[in-house]
């Protein structure tokens, strides 16, 4: 009902109800403007996967290969950033990237430089943030394929004659090749429909579908053009997916497949074969030329990489305890006077707390809703099930300003629109997926014989699952209603549509800030919301040891 419905809505909106036309959609392909916002999304998009891919790879595989402190380390600069909101992270790049910015700051130090480099609101600026954000959506699939990948095959490869980099290339990238595809695809789909980086960071020339849909919802209130924009970008998204499930299905990642792939054809394995054996080859003659680093040149080069993720979030809570009114690198002094003024300002403080009040909302009908369906997809016999658990991980694939768009013309129908109920209602349906596929995981692992012994000693299915079921799966719950909560908790875009100027929550007042007056107060929240993160996945990683 807040998914699909919504989504019918907009199409119908977008062929001018109840005035049947296509003049939207026409306006489009004349418009040379808005060929040109469709050029450069695209662009943007694929220059953003293919530098995530690059740059996401090297930290996959150590993740993957390296050692216990390594393994930790990484996994810390990946699920960091991944959990703190891209509204802090955005900022964090405008505090490195500005005029007056960290890194025009050291470089005029070091004499690099005589005058500052406008690297902010341009192309680069754009990139550069949007990759940083999009980096561990990249990494997590990835890593997921290449945990499974035998590690008995490559020292196989090499007790057969491979060098490192042969035993790489023909057995350890194509084995890794079902995660590969899985994060390009999901990190392309992701950058088509990215809004806060690009309307933060770049410049006129800039201008993406996402924020052209937002200008015409919000400046020139054109619902029925702005509708036809969603159909075209959402229209794009479903295609990729299509495209990319040919490939690899994505759920599988997520664990609602067996697992099981297609029969290959046997000639078409052979020939691959025959390639392999060329690349080897090659690459065995090329790691003669290539100067050795004593193994170390990868668990380097992916630590290098994954301190260049945490990098922005630690400068902006290093700059959030400065004394000085402005941003200055390095600070004149140590204060606490930036999360005094947080504290002790009103509007910052009735923020919050809206944040708060809609985000346990959502987090409540979020893991109800999303418990009973992942029991269901896991002990349920349904029929189409593949087509319910496509529905179920929609929201996560889609452009969030698409489904936001959608979500308030229905809320406008039953007058929920700017409510904080009605914002909750349009976070609950972002969050339940991720809510599922943390239930789900706990449901996978839990061993049916307890609940066959209690049975068989007399307990019914009432006292079954609450002595039984609900004390193992609780703690899944709880996680689950941690994450369901920080997805509300950080949202912005939601808030832009359904709350249409009457509700501010803690990231709208950011959102504000950051667009008319950069202070210091505003690093001082985004690291109160890092901090929050990270108690999250303690919180997390704590209640699956009590589980365990």
């Amino acid at each position: 009902m807040l998914f699909v419905v919504p989504l019918v809505g907009l199409l119908l909106l977008s062929l001018g109800m109840p005035n049947w036309t296509l003049a939207n959609f026409a306006r489009i392909g004349d418009n040379p403007v808005y060929i040109a916002v469709l050029r450069t999304t695209i662009e943007l998009s694929v220059t953003v996967t293919a530098l995530a891919f690059v740059l996401g790879y090297p930290i996959a595989y150590g993740l993957t290969t390296g050692g216990p402190t390594l393994r930790f380390f990484l996994l810390i600069a990946v699920v960091l950033p991944y959990f703190t909101s891209v509204l802090a992270r955005t900022f964090a790049w405008v505090v490195l990237l500005g005029r007056s910015g960290v890194i025009n700051e050291i470089m005029l130090e070091l004499g690099w430089i005589s005058q500052p480099i406008a690297m902010l609101y341009n192309r680069f600026g754009v990139v550069l943030g949007m990759t940083h954000i999009v980096m561990p959506l990249m990494i997590l699939p990835m890593y997921t394929v290449m945990c499974g990948i035998d590690e008995k095959l490559l020292r196989a490869a090499r007790a057969n004659g491979a060098s490192p980099i042969a035993a790489f290339l023909t057995m350890f990238l194509p084995l890794s090749l079902p995660g590969l595809i899985a994060g390009v695809l999901l990190v392309f789909i992701y950058c088509l429909g990215f809004y806060i980086t690009p309307a933060l960071m770049g410049g006129l020339s800039d201008l993406t579908i996402t924020m052209e849909i937002s200008s015409q919802v919000v400046d020139q209130l054109n619902w029925n053009f702005a509708s036809a924009l969603s159909m075209v970008l959402l229209v794009a998204v479903m295609a990729i997916l299509w495209v990319g499930s040919r490939f690899f299905p994505i759920e599988q990642l997520l664990g609602f497949s067996d697992g099981k792939a297609a029969p290959e054809n046997v000639s078409r394995r052979q020939l691959g074969t025959q390639w392999l054996m060329r690349v080897g080859a090659a690459a065995n003659v090329l790691d003669r030329w290539l100067p050795s680093f004593g193994g170390r040149s990868i668990p380097v080069l992916a630590s290098f990489l994954a301190l260049l993720l945490l990098l922005p979030v630690l400068i902006v809570a290093y700059l959030s305890f400065s004394d000085s009114s402005y941003f200055v690198f390095p600070m004149p002094g140590y204060s606490l006077r930036n999360y005094q003024a947080y504290l002790s300002d009103t509007l910052w403080v009735r923020a919050t707390f809206t944040s708060i009040r809609v985000a346990l909302m959502a987090a409540g009908m979020a893991t109800i809703l999303g418990g009973m369906l992942a029991f269901g997809l896991s002990r349920g016999r349904i029929g189409g099930r593949g087509a319910i658990v496509a529905l179920v991980l929609s929201p996560i694939i889609m452009p969030t300003v698409i489904v936001a768009v959608a979500t308030y013309f229905l809320l406008v129908r039953v007058g929920l629109q700017g409510t904080e109920f009605g914002l909750a209602l349009g976070h609950a349906v972002h969050a339940i997926p991720y809510v599922v596929v943390i239930v789900v995981a706990n449901l996978r692992d839990l061993n049916p014989t307890y609940e066959r012994a209690a049975r068989s000693l007399g307990a019914g299915p009432v006292a079954t699952f609450r002595t039984i079921i609900a004390p193992l799966v609780m703690p899944g719950l709880i996680v689950a209603s941690f994450f369901a909560f920080l997805i509300s908790f950080d949202d912005v875009v939601y808030v832009l549509f359904l709350g249409i100027g009457k509700i501010t929550t803690l990231p709208m007042r950011m959102w504000e800030g950051i667009r008319q007056d950069i202070n210091p107060t505003i690093a001082a929240v985004a690291t109160l919301q890092m901090l929050f993160a990270g108690l999250v996945i303690v919180a997390g990683t704590l209640l699956g040891r009590k589980r365990t």
